[in-house]
């Protein structure tokens, strides 16, 4: 890893890893706006507003299922400096993270680019508890469950 712009540091990343996340967040752009139309939301700014939890945890399975250690990680920041550091301040965020990198699809709800892959240490991430209410916690997993037999299918 070498210097990176404003503190962040360069990461290199294998190309399978950088493929098999963008083509997650391909299969999931034409998800959401479904997802939110479903759920009553307003227009959001982006598609992919509101759905950074079940998006993360859909890509943390397929990452697993393709030989990668992955985890699911949020932050909220009720819990101080956790969830993602915007110029606005900290906000509710869910990420994966693997191997000693962050992976983001839904990261352009912050006006970064749709797939954000950074080291493990990059300060806009903070890692705490993820504060969803357990009847959507069970929904997330439900969801994530029904995308991974779409995944499967492709």
């Amino acid at each position: 890893m070498g210097g990176g712009r404003q503190g962040i540091a360069t990461v290199v990343v294998d190309a399978r890893l950088r493929d098999l996340t963008g083509r997650v967040r391909q299969f999931l752009e034409p998800r959401w706006t479904a997802w939110l139309r479903s759920q009553g939301c307003p227009k959001m700014v982006t598609p992919s507003q509101g759905t950074c939890g079940r998006s993360s945890l859909f890509l943390s399975r397929v990452l697993q299922d393709n030989g990668y250690p992955a985890e699911f990680a949020a932050g909220h920041p009720a819990e101080g400096r956790k969830g993602f550091l915007t110029s606005e301040g900290w906000k509710g965020h869910a990420w994966v993270e693997s191997g000693g990198l962050i992976l983001d699809v839904t990261a352009d709800q912050f006006g970064l680019p749709p797939v954000v892959i950074t080291g493990a240490g990059d300060p806009r991430f903070g890692r705490g508890t993820d504060w969803t209410a357990p009847e959507f916690i069970s929904r997330r997993q439900r969801m994530v469950e029904e995308l991974l037999a779409d995944w499967a299918q492709q």
